[in-house]
C-alpha cells in the first residue's frame, strides 16, 4: 500500500476509535468505569482549589496531577463549580444472580441529554479522554513503524486492532489517568526504537524525554519504560562496534568500546525527564518521605495481608487476560460471553508462535532488537504492577498494563500477520480489524447497555417508589 492511502486508512482508522470511545463515553452511564467516581474527585479537587490535596481522604491524589488538571481544564466549557453529584445505588450486587444489581450508582433522568452543570463537566472529561486514547491508537501505528519499517503494514494492523479492543475503547471513554499512560508509554516506547535507529544521536527521539517527564506525572507505573530508553540508547551507541561473538563478554567489549556517547546520550534523555517530574517528586519527598508517595499509597488502597501464592499469580494472569480485551462495570464486574475469550486465547497463542516464528526466520536479525525493546517494554510493566499487587488488592485489572498496549499490541499484530500467506494479507489482516470494530461495538451495546441501562431505569423507579411511599 502506497504512503498517501496508507495514511487515509489511518485516518480512518483513527476517526472510527473516536467514534467509538466516544459512544462509550456517550452510552455508559456516569461514573460506571473502573474508579472512575474516584477520578472525578480528584478532577473536581483540582478544578475548585486550584491546589493538590494533601492526604488521603482524595484517593486518586496517590497518583501524579498532569491527567486529572488537564481534565479539570476540559471541564472549565461547562463554565460551573463542579460537585461531586453522582448517588450511590443502594441495592448494588455485583454477584450474577436474581438480586443483580450491576450499577454502583443511580442516574436520574437529569443525566441524560441535553447536559448542563456537572453533567456536561463529566462529559467534557470523558471526551478529553476520548481525545487521549485516539492519540494512543496514532503513537502505537508510529511505534510499529519504527519497529519494523520494511513492514508498515504491520502498523496499520495493529493500530486497526488496538483501536478496537473493546477494553481500549471503554476506559478510552471514561475519566481515567489509563489513557495518558498508554499514549505516553506508546511514546516513549517509539523514542526509544527512534534512538535505536538513530544510533543514539540527536536530534532522534528528540521527544523522549518530555514524554518520559510528562509520563512519570500521569502514573508512576509509566516509569517502567524507562530501562526501556536506556537499553535503546546502550544499542543504538553500540552499532557499528559489532561484538565478535554474542557472548556477555563480547557485548560488554562493545560497552565499554562506545562509552562515551551512550553515557552522554543516556545523560541528555534521563536529565530533563527528571527535571520535569522533579516538583512533583520533591512535594512527595517533603509530605510523605519519599518521592513517589508510597506511604499515601499504603492509606488510599485494600494493602494485601497475606502472602504471595501460586493461586494469587493465576488470579492476577487471568484478570490481566480477560479484562485486557474486555470486561466492564465500575469494578471490572461485567464480563462478556466466555466463548469470545477463549477465540481471543487462541488468537493470542497463535500471535505469540507467530512472533517466535518471525525471530527464528532467516534474515530477520535487524528487526531483533526491536522486538526485544518491545518485548520488554511489556515485561518490565507486567513485573511493575505485580510488584505493586504484593501491596494493594484489585490489581487483576488489564488497563494498569496500559502503558504497554503499544508494544504489546504491535507484538500481536506481527505474531498473527506472519502467519498470514503474502497473497491476500491485506483483507486478512482487514478482516482480523474488522472482526475487532465488531466486538468492540458488542461490548458496548451487546454487553453494557444491557445490564446498565435495564438496572439504572430499574433502581430510578425504585428509588421514586420508595419516596413516594413515605411521602405524608
Amino acid at each position: 500500500m502506497e504512503r498517501g492511502p496508507r495514511r487515509l486508512v489511518l485516518l480512518g482508522l483513527l476517526l472510527a476509535h473516536a467514534l467509538l470511545a466516544g459512544a462509550y463515553a456517550v452510552w455508559n452511564p456516569l461514573g460506571e468505569a473502573p474508579d472512575e467516581a474516584d477520578h472525578w474527585a480528584y478532577v473536581v479537587y483540582l478544578a475548585n482549589e486550584r491546589a493538590l490535596p494533601v492526604g488521603p481522604h482524595v484517593t486518586q491524589s496517590k497518583h501524579p496531577p498532569l491527567y486529572h488538571a488537564t481534565a479539570a481544564a476540559a471541564t472549565s466549557l461547562a463554565g460551573s463549580e463542579l460537585g461531586l453529584f453522582l448517588q450511590p445505588n443502594p441495592g448494588v450486587n455485583i454477584q450474577p444472580g436474581p438480586n443483580w444489581s450491576p450499577n454502583f450508582f443511580v442516574h436520574p433522568p437529569s443525566e441524560s441529554w441535553p447536559w448542563h452543570g456537572n453533567v456536561l463537566a463529566f462529559r467534557l472529561a470523558r471526551f478529553w479522554s476520548v481525545l487521549l486514547s485516539t492519540a494512543a491508537v496514532a503513537a502505537t501505528y508510529g511505534l510499529a513503524r519504527a519497529a519494523l519499517p520494511a513492514r508498515p503494514g504491520i502498523a496499520l494492523f495493529a493500530a486497526g486492532i488496538l483501536a478496537f479492543i473493546p477494553e481500549f475503547a471503554f476506559i478510552g471513554g471514561s475519566i481515567n489517568n489509563d489513557n495518558a499512560a498508554a499514549l505516553l508509554g506508546a511514546l516513549t516506547v517509539w523514542g526509544a526504537l527512534a534512538i535505536l535507529r538513530g544510533r543514539s544521536r540527536w536530534p532522534h527521539g528528540w521527544w523522549t524525554p518530555l514524554v518520559m517527564g510528562l509520563g512519570l506525572l500521569v502514573k508512576v507505573s509509566v516509569a517502567a519504560l524507562w530501562p526501556v530508553v536506556f537499553l535503546a540508547v546502550l544499542l543504538g551507541a553500540a552499532d557499528g562496534h559489532s561484538p565478535t561473538g554474542a557472548t556477555i563478554a563480547a557485548w560488554l567489549r562493545v560497552a565499554v568500546a562506545s562509552w562515551r556517547r551512550w553515557l552522554a546520550a543516556s545523560l541528555a534523555v534521563v536529565a530533563p525527564a527528571l527535571a520535569l517530574a522533579s516538583p512533583w517528586l520533591l512535594r512527595n519527598w517533603r509530605l510523605y518521605g519519599d518521592p513517589l508517595g508510597l506511604e499515601l499509597t499504603r492509606q488510599t488502597v485494600d494493602v494485601r495481608t497475606a502472602p504471595w501464592s501460586w493461586a494469587d499469580t493465576t488470579w492476577l494472569l487471568s484478570g490481566w487476560f480477560r479484562s485486557f480485551w474486555g470486561k466492564f462495570g465500575g469494578a471490572g464486574h461485567i464480563p462478556m460471553p466466555e466463548w469470545i475469550y477463549w477465540l481471543l486465547a487462541a488468537a493470542s497463542i497463535l500471535a505469540l508462535a507467530g512472533v517466535v516464528k518471525f525471530w527464528l526466520t532467516r534474515g530477520q536479525a535487524p528487526a531483533r532488537p526491536a522486538l526485544t525493546l518491545l518485548a520488554l517494554s511489556v515485561a518490565l510493566t507486567a513485573a511493575g504492577i505485580w510488584r505493586y499487587s504484593l501491596l494493594a488488592l484489585g490489581t487483576d485489572q488489564g488497563r494498569l498494563l496500559f502503558p504497554a498496549a503499544g508494544p504489546l499490541v504491535t507484538l500481536f499484530a506481527l505474531g498473527l500477520w506472519s502467519w498470514m500467506p503474502e497473497r491476500g494479507r491485506t483483507m486478512m489482516a482487514a478482516a482480523v480489524v474488522t472482526a475487532f470494530a465488531v466486538l468492540g461495538v458488542y461490548g458496548l451495546a451487546g454487553v453494557i447497555r444491557p445490564a446498565l441501562a435495564t438496572s439504572a431505569a430499574a433502581h430510578v423507579f425504585g428509588l421514586w417508589l420508595s419516596a413516594a411511599t413515605i411521602r405524608p
